[in-house]
């Protein structure tokens, strides 16, 4: 555990985070608003996406967003950390938790195939991380919610993109960060 606990450390070093804007919040909303299942998060449907109604929502998941296309979706799962790695997170801040995420999905932090990104949308603080190539393109952002931990994760399911499309596909993850209330 210790030796776990020096490498995340070490990465922590490693890895920069930079505090500029990665991709626009300026993607259009919609009126609609979603909950997340424990209602403690609520925020604005992007247009040409619907929200995964409660009967529907996967046990693990806290939100679940799918364009009306079904080739991209987007999902809130809460984090459950101990209290340990909770003051952890609370002192070395949200690059821990990145790092904990990607090592959960079985990426490889350590050696760099993981670059992160620490950015603020109004006053609330992000750190976000890309994976996957071409069709295979996901974007993962970390952030913290009335003292617990979430991940926001935008995904290709299926279709041809371009890098255009991957942009305006994190685009609207951005905006919909934004529209969350907590």
């Amino acid at each position: 555990m210790a030796r776990i606990l020096a490498s995340i450390l070490l990465s922590i070093v490693l890895v920069s985070c930079s505090a500029k804007l990665p991709y626009a919040a300026d993607y259009p909303l919609t009126t609609e608003i979603f909950r997340s299942r424990d209602s403690l998060l609520s925020g604005r449907v992007p247009a040409g996406w619907f929200a995964s109604s409660d009967d529907t929502l996967a046990p693990s998941l806290s939100v679940w967003l799918v364009k009306e296309d079904l080739n991209a979706t987007m999902i809130v799962r809460e984090l459950t950390v101990d209290s340990l790695t909770a003051m952890r997170i609370k002192s070395k801040g949200l690059e821990l938790l990145a790092i904990l995420s990607a090592a959960h999905q079985g990426l490889d932090i350590v050696r760099g195939t993981v670059k992160l990104k620490e950015f603020y949308l109004g006053n609330k603080k992000y750190c976000s991380y890309e994976t996957g190539l071409e069709n295979n393109r996901r974007r993962v952002v970390v952030f913290t919610a009335l003292g617990r931990y979430y991940e926001c994760e935008a995904r290709i399911l299926r279709g041809e993109w371009g890098t255009g499309d991957i942009r305006r596909l994190f685009s609207v993850q951005q905006s919909v960060l934004s529209s969350l209330l907590y």
